[in-house]
């Protein structure tokens, strides 16, 4: 059986040690092919419009333009890969602002290293990817949104 194309990533963060570890991450999975970096938004926005990419990694907080910024100009550009957040943030208000302006996922950092590769995999095929204690905030915020017990929902 022939082997799969590997899923196009670029990853946006401006953290080069960060950007590194990703990358060394995915480039152990023959599912993941890093075609670009970049170190900050506006890089991110060039990038995606030139090139084929399949999956973006997107850090929230960046000097220069902020991960939103960056999420709003590539969704407006048309962008269609699929952008997934990966920052250290589980702040309610940046989970809700991100998923609202069209993120895909919100993953972070602080997650297993074989956690994060599958959730980066489950995004990359169109599912909506959230670490565990972001899915928590958010369907908590969701129940009580809704005036219902967390626990019940």
């Amino acid at each position: 059986m022939p082997e799969a194309t590997p899923f196009q990533v670029m990853i946006v963060d401006d953290h080069p040690l960060m950007r590194r570890g990703v990358r060394q991450l995915l480039e152990l999975d023959p599912g993941f092919e890093v075609v670009a970096e970049a170190g900050d938004g506006a890089s991110a926005i060039d990038l995606a419009n030139r090139l084929d990419i399949d999956v973006i990694l997107l850090d929230l907080n960046m000097k220069g333009m902020s991960g939103l910024d960056t999420l709003n100009a590539l969704r407006r550009d048309g962008v269609t890969a699929q952008i997934i957040i990966l920052t250290v943030s589980d702040a309610s208000s940046d989970v809700f602002a991100l998923i609202d302006a069209g993120a895909d996922g919100y993953l972070l950092k602080d997650s297993d290293p074989e956690v994060l590769l599958e959730a980066i995999r489950a995004g990359a095929k169109g599912s909506k990817v959230f670490s565990e204690r972001v899915n928590h905030t958010y369907v908590n915020v969701k129940c009580l949104a809704r005036k219902k017990i967390p626990s019940a929902c």
